[in-house]
C-alpha cells in the first residue's frame, strides 16, 4: 500500500470514528431526554436548535481547508496564513451579527413564526437568544479545526469531536435527569462549544506554529476566499432555509409533538449523510493536492462514487425493511407507527444527496463552488413551493416528499460535473458497474426481509440481521468484481494480508 493510499485510509479512519463515536452517544442519549423532557418539549429544542444551527452560520471555513492543501506544497505561508485570516474575519463577523439578530428576533420567532405553545414560548424565546451566544464561538472554532483538516490531522479532529459529543450528551442527559429542561440543555451547549473552540485553537497552533492569523494580509488571496465562501454561503443559506422553513411548517400546522416525529428520522437521515461526507473528507485535502494531476484525481473520484454508491444502498435498504422495527426498539411503537413513513422518505433523500458528494467535492477542487450554490437554491426553491403546496392534503409526508423531489431534480448534476472537469466518462463502465451492485442488492433484501418478517423483533435481531446481509453483500460484490484489482490490494493491506 503507497504512502499517500495509506494516509488516506487512516484519515478516513479518523473521519468516521469522529463521526461514528459521537453518533453513538447521541443514539443513547436521545431516547433518554426526549422521555424525560417529553415528546412536545423535545420538538420545540429540536426546532430551537434548527434556528441556532442553521440560521447564520454561514461558514466560510472550509476555504481553509481548500486553501491550506492547495498552497501548503507552495510553501507560501504569507497566502496561507492570508486565507486563514479572511476566513477567520468573515466568521467572527457573520458570528456577532447572527447572534444580536437571533437575540433580536427571538419571541417573534418562537411566537408569530413558529407558533409555539405559549407556555412554552419564554423558555423558547430564551434557549434561542442563548444559543445565538454560541454562533460566533463555533465558527471561530471551525477556522482552526479547518487548519488542521487542511494538514490533515485527522487524528486530532476525531479527538475533538469525540469531546464536544461527549460533553454535549453527556451533560444533557445529567440535566435531564436533575429535571432542568430546553434553557438549561443550551446554556451547557454554548459552553462546551466556547471549550471546544479554545481547544481547537491550542491544536492548530500545536500542529502548525507557522499557521494563523496575520495582519499582513496578502490582497491576492481575499478575492479567491471571499468568492469561494460567498458561494458557501448561499447554499448554506439555502439549506439552512429550507430546514428552518419546513420545521416551522410542520410545528405551525400540526405541533410541536408531530415535530418529534419529522425531525428525529430526519436526524438519522442527516447523520448517514455525516457519515459519508466524514469518510470523504480525508480525500477533500488530497483532491486539491492533486488539482493539476487529472488522471489521479479522476481515479480518486471514480473510487469515491463507486464507495457512496456501494454504502448508500444497505442503508436505504435498511431503512425501507428494518425502519419500524428500529423506531419501536429505539423509543416506542407509538413513535415508530407515526414516524416510520417519515423515515423511508428522509432515507430516500439524504440517500440522493449522499450520492452527490463526490460531484460537489468535485466542484470546490475546481473552484467552482459557485455550481454548488446554484444546485441548492434551486432543489430549495422547488422544495418550499412544493411544500406550500401539499402541507394540507398529505401532512407531513407531503412536506417530505417535497425536500425529496426538490433533490431529486438536481441529480442529473453528478453527470454534468464529471463531464465537466473530468472530460469524457465511460458510461459503459458505469452501466456495467450498476449491473454488478443489483445481485448485491436483492440478496441483501431478502436476508433483510427474512430475518425482520419471521424471526422476532428485538435488538439482536435487527442486529444480527443486518450484519449478515452486509456480509452476504459484500461477497456478492466480491464475486461479482465490483471491487477491482487494485481495489482489493487496498483492502488487504488494510486488513494486515498480502494478496496473491
Amino acid at each position: 500500500m503507497g504512502t499517500r493510499s495509506g494516509k488516506l485510509i487512516v484519515n478516513s479512519v479518523y473521519s468516521v470514528v469522529a463521526w461514528m463515536a459521537p453518533l453513538l452517544m447521541a443514539f443513547l442519549a436521545t431516547p433518554f431526554v426526549l422521555k424525560r423532557i417529553g415528546t412536545e418539549v423535545y420538538g420545540v429544542y429540536l426546532v430551537v436548535l434548527g434556528f441556532i444551527g442553521y440560521s447564520f452560520t454561514f461558514n466560510a471555513a472550509r476555504a481553509v481547508a481548500k486553501f491550506v492543501a492547495e498552497l501548503r506544497g507552495s510553501q507560501n505561508v504569507q497566502k496561507i496564513n492570508s486565507a486563514v485570516t479572511v476566513a477567520f474575519a468573515l466568521n467572527l463577523s457573520v458570528g456577532v451579527i447572527g447572534a444580536c439578530i437571533l437575540a433580536f428576533l427571538a419571541e417573534w420567532l418562537v411566537g408569530d413564526v413558529l407558533h409555539i405553545s405559549p407556555e412554552l414560548q419564554r423558555p423558547a424565546a430564551l434557549a434561542i437568544m442563548i444559543g445565538g451566544l454560541s454562533i460566533p464561538a463555533m465558527l471561530v472554532g471551525q477556522v482552526f479545526q479547518n487548519i488542521l483538516q487542511g494538514e490533515q490531522r485527522f487524528g486530532t479532529l476525531s479527538l475533538i469531536a469525540n469531546l464536544n459529543s461527549a460533553l454535549v450528551n453527556g451533560g444533557n442527559v445529567l440535566l435531564a435527569l436533575t429535571g432542568f429542561s430546553i434553557v438549561a440543555l443550551l446554556i451547557w451547549s454554548l459552553s462546551v462549544t466556547v471549550a471546544v473552540s479554545m481547544v481547537s485553537l491550542v491544536a492548530a497552533r500545536r500542529a502548525s506554529p507557522d499557521l494563523g492569523i496575520t495582519l499582513n494580509v496578502s490582497r491576492e488571496m481575499v478575492r479567491p476566499v471571499v468568492a469561494y465562501s460567498s458561494s458557501m454561503y448561499v447554499y448554506q443559506l439555502c439549506g439552512g432555509a429550507l430546514l428552518l422553513f419546513e420545521r416551522g411548517l410542520i410545528v405551525r400546522n400540526f405541533g410541536e409533538a408531530a415535530a418529534a416525529y419529522y425531525v428525529v428520522p430526519m436526524t438519522l437521515a442527516i447523520y448517514f449523510h455525516g457519515f459519508l461526507t466524514s469518510v470523504l473528507t480525508a480525500a477533500f485535502p488530497l483532491l486539491n493536492e492533486l488539482l493539476n494531476d487529472d488522471a489521479r484525481l479522476a481515479a480518486l473520484h471514480r473510487k469515491s462514487t463507486k464507495l457512496l454508491i456501494a454504502v448508500t444502498i444497505p442503508f436505504f435498504l435498511t431503512i425501507l425493511l428494518g425502519g419500524q422495527m428500529f423506531l419501536a426498539l429505539w423509543i416506542d411503537k407509538e413513535f415508530a407507527a407515526n414516524a416510520y413513513w417519515l423515515f423511508v422518505i428522509h432515507g430516500a433523500t439524504f440517500s440522493l444527496m449522499a450520492l452527490m458528494l463526490a460531484a460537489w467535492q468535485l466542484n470546490e477542487t475546481h473552484h467552482a463552488a459557485s455550481l454548488n450554490a446554484w444546485i441548492t437554491f434551486i432543489s430549495s426553491a422547488v422544495s418550499v413551493g412544493l411544500m406550500l403546496y401539499s402541507v394540507g392534503p398529505w401532512h407531513s409526508e407531503g412536506v417530505a416528499l417535497s425536500r425529496l423531489a426538490g433533490v431529486l431534480l438536481v441529480v442529473p448534476i453528478i453527470f454534468y460535473s464529471e463531464k465537466r472537469f473530468l472530460g469524457d466518462v465511460n458510461r459503459n463502465e458505469w452501466v456495467s458497474q450498476i449491473c454488478r451492485l443489483i445481485p448485491a442488492a436483492l440478496v441483501f433484501s431478502v436476508t433483510e426481509f427474512l430475518f425482520f418478517t419471521f424471526v422476532g423483533a428485538s435488538w439482536l435481531t435487527l442486529v444480527v440481521g443486518t450484519l449478515t446481509a452486509l456480509s452476504l453483500y459484500g461477497l456478492v460484490l466480491y464475486a461479482t468484481r465490483f471491487i477491482s484489482e487494485d481495489e482489493k490490494v487496498l483492502l488487504f493491506s488494510l486488513l494486515g494480508r498480502s494478496h496473491g
